[in-house]
């Protein structure tokens, strides 16, 4: 719960006070014309003026918020995705790195993230927390990458409970590595009050309940200012908290931070569908008569006199511009032949990634990194060089439009898959702290495929994990890799999957492309092949090693299909927590730069769920159904290894994609199952023994969750892990 009960009972004090009704005051001030006096209308122009140096757009711009005109520019969506950039997701950690909620953040100068004084109150509770930016859906719906950072509140914390604000220093590269603040830019705060009026309508960029970004641009009405506050109509909810208002120019005129709830009689705080609200419920289920806001002229005021000589304030208070990037004109249109090599702004090429076709342009960073009032400051300095590889377009580093991530070719050398170390058993420790691979029992042996040159050996070594297939099923038995959060690189984003079938085994033991086929997220029905090529060790996970260049060569070896399953589209691209449990994990090995293990893999023929929710441990096999000549999956295990104090931390998870399967109209061979949504459960590492069959030695006995003696437990946020 981040909304504290004396932060709303001060909202509502100087609701009351204010003496307004929401409703009322929204249907007095309407749609139309705005009324502004003459000292109003010269105070807007002038502020106009500053931001737009151009008296014909300012004018033009006044006379839209006099008329309550909503017509804009196109160039207001572009503008928008660049103030986009600098908010971000908190995940807000205790002092064991335990999961206690979200909330939101932005960046509002180099290297200072401001948020809620409700969100971090002391430096102890930014301290173990993570800032996620570009977590967010792409054109194509699906997640983003996050790039996660890590808080310095050593280096500058500050915070008021008066105005609900606090700011702290985020470090200036993330935590794997390689990525720099700086490339998020910063939303510029001006202290000049009266940045919108009544009636103006508001957006508020925001990650509500944790989720990825999201904006509100309807129904969010400026109605009242009160004091260092101001009231809006708007949809927000928990994990909003700390998200900035902007008004239709982009600019921050306020910090969101609380409101008023409907009530009841008896003065309970009432949900969306009439019941009363308490304290275990989220904070999104209320109904909030209107949301209030910091005003940011107020927060501006009091950094200047507590802070005001701090030279990582002072940028702030100077309205230091961003790095912004040079748009892109003249490009010739989708399709068109790509003028290769001539390195000019035009360049234009398509990148095939995963199951999305995506556009990619070089990027052109600008000289002048910042800016002052039109001014290049003098550390402004020319980005290095990147290059580029040879089978791509030269003159730029390569970036995907969807994804706005640097791309890199996936390349494998499979004339040295003989040298491969695979999965270590001793990366974590000697003796008690070993991890062996799972063991085959006798009983499925003869569906263990073999290496060719080495009849009585199963283990496939990649770099950094190792595979053992199932031969009839043509799909793994587990995978298991080794992550070291000291050695992570950032690698960028893949260019392409270039998938390959592993020589050293039969290939008639590997489900390829023949299977998958050629697809792509923007079909209208992706029941002509609902499959796609699901990594069971993560590239991500694989991407560590002494430099870039051998990370890089680590991750692209997970492109083998024999580290492949079939994976429902819409299950494999909107897996949040299925991701977000190996994310959980990583995080704090790069937290602690330790080292972990990830095991997982299908469950074949699992039995049916006799609860509508989980494979019954104890239950009799159910043949998986057939798609394709393949037979799919209906549920995946996981995993997740650690260190702890005097022992081994084990803890196992099971997802299950049936019921997304089951409605494949070509589906055949699939008897007869409940419907059931896709869930997560945290199981107990003996169940998970008796589903896949598998020997897991001292992993059941390292189990850490209560999963062992109560049975499985319902994944709903991360809060729920227990590892």
């Amino acid at each position: 719960m981040l909304m504290k009960p004396p932060l709303i009972a001060a909202s509502e004090r100087r609701f009351e006070q204010a003496d307004f009704s929401p409703a009322a005051l929204n249907r007095k001030l309407g749609d139309g014309p705005i009324p502004m006096t003459a000292e109003q209308k010269r105070v807007r122009m002038r502020q106009l003026l500053a931001q737009t140096d151009n008296a014909l757009s300012a004018r033009i711009g006044l006379e839209r918020i006099i008329n309550g005109n909503e017509l804009d520019s196109i160039n207001y969506l572009a503008k928008g995705t660049v103030a986009s950039r600098s908010i971000c997701r908190i995940q807000l950690k205790d002092a064991r790195s335990n999961l206690v909620g979200y909330a939101s953040g932005f960046l509002v100068g180099p290297g200072l993230m401001m948020t809620n004084n409700h969100v971090f109150g002391r430096p102890a509770d930014a301290l173990n927390s993570v800032a996620d930016f570009d977590y967010e859906l792409d054109v194509a719906g699906m997640e983003r990458e996050p790039v996660r950072f890590g808080f310095e509140p050593d280096k500058l914390f500050y915070t008021s409970d008066k105005l609900d604000y606090s700011i702290v220093a985020v470090a200036p590269l993330s935590l794997a590595g390689g990525r720099s603040l700086i490339d998020w830019g910063w939303l510029p705060l001006s202290g000049q009050p009266g940045k919108g009026d009544p009636g103006e309508y508001l957006t508020i960029i925001q990650h509500p309940g944790g989720q990825p970004k999201q904006v509100c641009v309807r129904d969010n009405k400026l109605l009242k200012y009160v004091g260092n506050f101001v009231w809006y109509m708007t949809d927000t909810s928990s994990g909003s908290s700390g998200s900035p208002a902007f008004n239709r120019f982009w600019q921050v005129i306020a910090l969101h931070h609380s409101g008023v709830a409907k009530k009841d009689a008896q003065g309970r705080t009432l949900t969306k569908d009439g019941k009363v609200w308490d304290p275990s419920m989220d904070e999104a289920s209320i109904d909030w008569i209107a949301n209030e806001g910091v005003r940011i002229s107020a927060i501006v005021a009091d950094l200047k006199v507590t802070l005001g000589s701090h030279p990582l304030v002072k940028p702030i208070l100077d309205e230091v511009q961003p790095p912004l990037p040079v748009a892109k004109e003249n490009a010739p249109a989708v399709g068109s032949t790509p003028p290769y090599g001539n390195g000019s702004d035009n360049d234009l090429w398509f990148e095939q990634s995963g199951d999305v076709t995506s556009l990619v342009v070089p990027l052109r960073i600008p000289l002048s990194l910042f800016r002052k009032n039109g001014q290049v400051l003098p550390e402004a300095r020319p980005v290095p060089p990147v290059t580029t590889p040879a089978a791509g377009p030269v003159g730029g580093t390569r970036i995907g439009l969807l994804t706005g991530r640097p791309m890199e070719a996936v390349h494998i050398d499979q004339s040295t898959l003989g040298s491969r170390a695979g999965y270590k058993p001793n990366f974590i420790g000697s003796g008690k702290f070993s991890v062996p691979l799972p063991k085959i029992p006798a009983s499925l042996k003869s569906k263990i495929a073999t290496l060719k040159s080495s009849p009585s050996k199963s283990e496939l070594k990649y770099f950094n994990y190792s595979v053992v297939m199932n031969k009839e099923r043509k799909l793994a038995f587990f995978s298991a890799v080794n992550i070291d959060g000291g050695e992570q690189q950032d690698v960028g984003k893949r260019e392409g999957d270039s998938w390959l079938r592993d020589p050293r085994i039969d290939q008639d033991f590997q489900v390829g492309n023949e299977f998958y086929g050629q697809q792509s997220t923007f079909e209208a029905d992706r029941s002509l092949n609902p499959f796609d090529r699901g990594h069971l060790v993560r590239r991500l996970d694989a991407t560590w090693g002494a430099s870039v260049d051998e990370a890089k060569e680590h991750g692209d070896d997970s492109f083998h299909f024999t580290n492949c399953s079939p994976q429902f589209w819409s299950f494999n691209q909107g897996k949040q927590l299925w991701a977000g449990l190996e994310d959980y994990t990583r995080d704090e090995l790069l937290k602690r730069r330790d080292k972990g293990v990830v095991i997982n893999g299908p469950i074949f023929d699992g039995p049916d769920a006799t609860n509508g929710d989980l494979p019954d441990p104890s239950g009799r096999p159910r043949k998986d159904p057939v798609f394709g000549g393949v037979a799919i999956p209906k549920y995946f295990w996981k995993i997740l290894v650690s260190k702890g104090n005097d022992r081994l931390k084990a803890a196992a998870f099971i997802v299950s994609q049936r019921d997304l399967i089951l409605d494949i109209d070509r589906i055949t061979d699939a008897e007869q199952l409940s419907a059931e949504d896709v869930k997560v459960f945290q199981v107990s590492i003996a169940d998970l023994a008796k589903l896949t069959g598998l020997d897991f030695g001292k992993l059941a006995q390292a189990d850490s969750h209560e999963a062992t003696a109560v049975g499985p437990r319902l994944i709903e946020t991360y809060d729920d892990i227990k590892i």
